[in-house]
């Protein structure tokens, strides 16, 4: 399942936070963006620092963090799907009530796409996380975003490993 975007920074310098990079995610949906203005939604975060990546899960029930060193990541990925099949049915679907698939089919496959960025720890382990555009949040990160993220990983990975 895609997470809506909450928070996005990558960049080759830290942020306050000394964080590379640091993604913040949550459900989707309009109860979930209820939750998270009482601060109790489940939300997905990874943070990249000089020497580890931390991969945060919460939910309702609890929450789990991964913290692995820079040293164990052994390869890293992103990926972008478009939904373009099932745009296309909804849009087929309802265009003959009153052209109204005009507007749904082009409006799901914007507000569906969606961007995976994940890493592959060397005890196999595979870290990753779905993101899809957020007009709440006001979020929209593309594929060069996605690919930033990928470029820092690979750095830090080959800062620590020469």
């Amino acid at each position: 399942m895609s997470l809506v975007i909450k928070k996005w920074y990558a960049g080759e310098s830290k942020n306050e936070d000394d964080n590379f990079v640091h993604i913040v995610g949550r459900e989707a949906g309009l109860l979930s963006w209820l939750l998270s203005l009482f601060k109790i939604d489940p939300t997905n975060e990874i943070e990249i620092k000089d020497n580890l990546l931390k991969f945060t899960t919460s939910s309702l029930a609890g929450r789990e963090k991964r913290i692995i060193p820079m040293k164990s990541i052994t390869s890293a990925y992103y990926g972008y799907e478009k939904p373009w099949k099932m745009a296309l049915f909804l849009g087929a679907i309802f265009t003959p009530l009153f052209g109204i698939g005009l507007v749904i089919g082009p409006l799901y496959y914007i507000l569906n796409k969606s961007l995976t960025v994940g890493v592959v720890e060397a005890s196999g382990w595979i870290g990753a996380f779905s993101f899809k555009r957020s007009i709440i949040e006001g979020q929209n990160i593309n594929e060069e975003d996605a690919y930033k993220v990928i470029e820092i990983i690979r750095s830090l990975i080959e800062e620590k490993t020469a």
